[in-house]
């Protein structure tokens, strides 16, 4: 069975790391550690999932992202999964009335976040 694919948007580096760890057996993983280059790759592959952190370096954030998902590119179905250390008071509504699908804030354990992407891709 083919493994379905997944793009993570992520900064940091251990993340990155840890989020590739916990997915790798079962899924496949690309990862982006801008917006920009998470939009690129977002152009020109299909991922059947994104993981999406909201503070990016550079001048988009992952707000930005989800902008381009939902309007730029017109995939108003695509599961994208929200994982963010914005955890205030408030963010959780607003990231889903931007057309995130889930909220998931940091730190995420392995089977929460395995839990929450098999939501999506069963």
């Amino acid at each position: 069975m083919e493994k379905k694919k997944i793009l993570i948007v992520e900064d940091n580096t251990e993340t990155q790391l840890i989020f590739k760890i916990y997915l790798r057996d079962k899924y496949e993983v690309d990862v982006a550690d801008d917006a920009e280059k998470g939009i690129t790759l977002l152009r020109n592959n299909q991922y059947d999932l994104l993981l999406l952190d909201i503070n990016l370096p550079g001048k988009l954030s992952g707000e930005d992202v989800l902008k381009e998902i939902r309007n730029g590119l017109n995939l108003p179905d695509f599961p994208v999964l929200v994982v963010t250390a914005y955890a205030l008071k408030g963010d959780r509504e607003k990231f889903l009335q931007m057309g995130a699908n889930k909220y998931i804030p940091k730190p995420v354990e392995k089977a929460v976040l395995r839990q929450e992407i098999e939501e999506f891709l069963q």
